[in-house]
């Protein structure tokens, strides 16, 4: 299965490099956890993942939050989660394997900056007023040669005072531990429901393989041929999110899943689909969303 999302926020780590906040990779390392812990059935790792990509996104849209948070400060969060829901010995394991990086070695000033536009990944004009800061350091140090450890440190130490000091936490004992109901079996290719788990929200599933289960048109679907089939599909699912939201789920944030999409892929779009994120994927999700009044705060395609 694979997730599809927009939108960016950075992670900054202890030693001064930052990267783009992945999901997934949180997901692998919740997973890990829970299988260390003992747990048979990770459920909760997609759930707690799911919260934490939420209440970031949801942060993006405080303009004085800007778009910088602290690695520790998730790690802080998701630990949190664990243990006021039961999970205590997860919780130790993931603390225990909390993402780290850092290069050594000696840099003069006129490396800084390429140093720190690959580390940090921003540009070099995005980077400018931070390399003017640590250059400066390393004058009034006097120092004509530097550790890239001591570098990284001048850098987190000037980025911090513009990183959002803290991560709204989340609040687990509104989110009871409670495993996501399975789609029920029915006739439907379109199955929408509430669900209060972990990560409560409202959560559709469209099964591609019914719901194009008696097209009679020659592949390759176009966007044209794939509108009668889509079009009623996104409506009946607008209507059952008003529906929901019109009794308690106001608040609630959509979860879009596409099952089938493989075999889908191969009979009407005449492509192999590997699975992993490409074209056909996001033309056929983005197709799809521009025709929903109630946009998905995520898609899967499994």
């Amino acid at each position: 299965m694979i997730e599809l999302s927009s939108g960016v926020v950075n992670i900054l780590y202890a030693d001064g490099t930052s990267a783009a906040f992945d999901a997934a990779e949180l997901r692998l390392r919740l997973e890990k956890s829970c299988v260390a812990s003992g747990m048979a059935d990770p459920w909760i790792a997609g759930e707690i993942a799911l919260s934490v990509e939420y209440a970031l996104r949801s942060r993006r849209t405080d303009p004085e939050a800007g778009n910088v948070v602290h690695a520790a400060d998730i790690d802080d969060c998701v630990v949190r989660i664990l243990e006021e829901t039961g999970y205590a010995a997860v919780a130790r394991y993931f603390r225990n394997n909390a993402a780290a990086s850092g290069d050594f070695g000696k840099l003069t000033p006129d490396r800084v900056e390429e140093f720190l536009c690959a580390k940090l990944q921003i540009s070099p004009a995005g980077a400018a007023p931070l390399i003017r800061k640590v250059c400066d350091a390393m004058n009034a140090l006097g120092a004509e040669k530097c550790s890239p450890r001591l570098v990284i440190e001048l850098a987190r130490h000037f980025r911090e005072v513009s990183a959002h000091p803290r991560l709204q936490p989340l609040h687990p004992e509104k989110l009871p531990a409670v495993r996501p109901e399975p789609v029920p079996e029915q006739a439907s290719p379109v199955a929408v429901r509430r669900t209060d788990s972990l990560f409560p929200s409202i959560r559709a599933e469209i099964d591609l393989t019914r719901l194009f289960a008696d097209c009679r048109l020659a592949p390759p679907l176009t966007e044209l041929s794939l509108m009668p089939f889509l079009a009623p599909c996104a409506e009946k699912l607008d209507a059952a999110c008003a529906e929901l939201r019109r009794n308690g789920a106001e608040t609630l944030p959509l979860l879009l899943t596409f099952s089938g999409f493989q075999e889908f892929a191969r009979k009407w779009l005449n492509c192999d689909y590997s699975g992993k994120p490409d074209s056909r994927v996001e033309f056929f999700s983005d197709f799809f969303r521009s025709l929903l009044r109630e946009k998905p705060f995520k898609v899967f395609v499994r």
